[in-house]
């Protein structure tokens, strides 16, 4: 189709100037032009129009899914809950139970499930039979809900959502990976971690860690629609670098990190970076472990590889006024080149419990109370360590 140019006009007005008798001819030719470039205009705009409310309703669609998982989420746990409560009415016991999840890199995932009115402290809860390391992979501990929805991320960024209940309970008498639960990893990807997420809509944030220290704030809006679109990203910048830990909080919450060394990071989550920053210096052979918030409980209680109790009140901890701080030691440099490293943390009270991983298998609970009292799981080597609120 023959495009109307500054030359092209000038062609034609000299024609008219010589020829009058053509300008009949040329109007009627540019009449008709106009009126096909305006047809070709409105199936332009019809197709523009099309296309944004084809990405709106797209938009929405999404939206709505989102609500309608959340939802989903929601009357799984109230009807359960409401079941539990109509049969405890009667002269059926039927226990809230709640569930010790077991992973590892290779998205092989143990549930070992218990009744916590039953729970005795330093009493075995399960026991591996083979090796507790699958593939020389460490494995991690949560202790969680059983009516709980889990978010299962991938050093990727890709995320899986599934609720409790579709992972298997395994005996506990003979734990064992080769019968685990296996959210295949994609590729070289490691499963990084896992957390509950039922309450999401309730989090004004998600605060994202990696091994290294960065550390970055989504918006819990946005945190959502990455659950819908099965993506959180990995939350590191450096090549050796990987995903650590994800937690919802509100943005008046004190965040903290605690590193293998012993160190801690202290930061009212509102003043974290948006985008992925190092926030804790920490040392070359260092790593996070763990991250978690001041709750209002008066204790941070920290578990050592040797299977010590380290108690801080938690006004001890200080809050960072910069980033690339070092933080606060936890216990000092003799004992840390002793050989003594953190393996989990978190704000007790006394009626909270403790579950403790060993390089044996064993899998245990422990009163905080009478870690307290005794400063000691009465165990050794222990692999991993998780606060279990009752």
């Amino acid at each position: 189709m023959l495009m109307i140019t500054p030359e092209k006009i000038d062609e034609w007005i000299k024609e008219v100037e010589e020829r009058p008798t053509s300008a009949g001819n040329i109007l009627r030719y540019i009449a008709q032009r106009l009126s096909d470039l305006t047809a070709r205009n409105e199936e332009l705009l019809n197709e523009n129009i099309a296309l944004r409310l084809e990405k709106k309703v797209e938009e929405y669609e999404g939206r709505i899914a989102n609500l309608e998982y959340q939802l989903d989420i929601l009357k799984r746990q109230v009807i359960s809950g409401i079941v539990t409560d109509a049969l405890q009415e009667t002269a059926v016991a039927v226990p809230r139970t709640a569930s010790l999840i077991l992973y590892n890199g290779l998205g092989q995932i143990l549930r070992v499930e218990f009744d916590p009115t039953e729970l005795a402290s330093a009493s075995q809860l399960a026991q591996f039979s083979g090796g507790v390391h699958s593939e020389g992979f460490h494995p991690r501990l949560l202790a969680t809900s059983s009516q709980e929805e889990l978010l299962i991320v991938f050093d990727s960024g890709r995320a899986v959502t599934a609720p409790v209940s579709a992972i298997p309970s395994s005996d506990q008498g003979r734990l064992d990976w080769e019968e685990a639960f296996l959210q295949e990893p994609r590729g070289s990807e490691e499963l990084a971690t896992i957390i509950p997420i039922a309450k999401m809509t309730l989090a004004e944030l998600c605060i994202q860690t990696s091994r290294r220290g960065f550390v970055k704030k989504m918006n819990g809006s946005f945190f959502e629609s990455c659950v819908s679109n099965s993506f959180v990203g990995t939350g590191t910048k450096q090549k050796q670098d990987k995903t650590c830990a994800l937690l919802l909080c509100g943005k008046s919450d004190l965040f903290v990190m605690v590193s293998k060394e012993g160190r801690a990071f202290t930061m009212e989550a509102s003043k974290l970076p948006i985008t992925i920053e190092p926030v804790f210096q920490i040392g070359a052979t260092d790593h996070i472990v763990t991250t978690l918030l001041v709750a209002k409980k008066p204790n941070l209680m920290l578990i050592t590889n040797s299977g010590k109790a380290v108690f801080r009140e938690t006004q001890w901890l200080e809050q960072a006024v910069t980033f690339r701080t070092q933080g606060q030691p936890i216990f000092s440099k003799a004992r840390r080149d002793s050989g003594t490293w953190i393996v989990g943390a978190g704000t007790v009270d006394d009626n909270d419990w403790g579950a403790a991983l060993t390089s044996t298998g064993l899998l245990a609970f422990h009163k905080v109370r009478d870690l307290y009292e005794n400063g000691s799981l009465g165990e050794s080597n222990i692999l991993d360590f998780v606060i279990y609120g009752s």
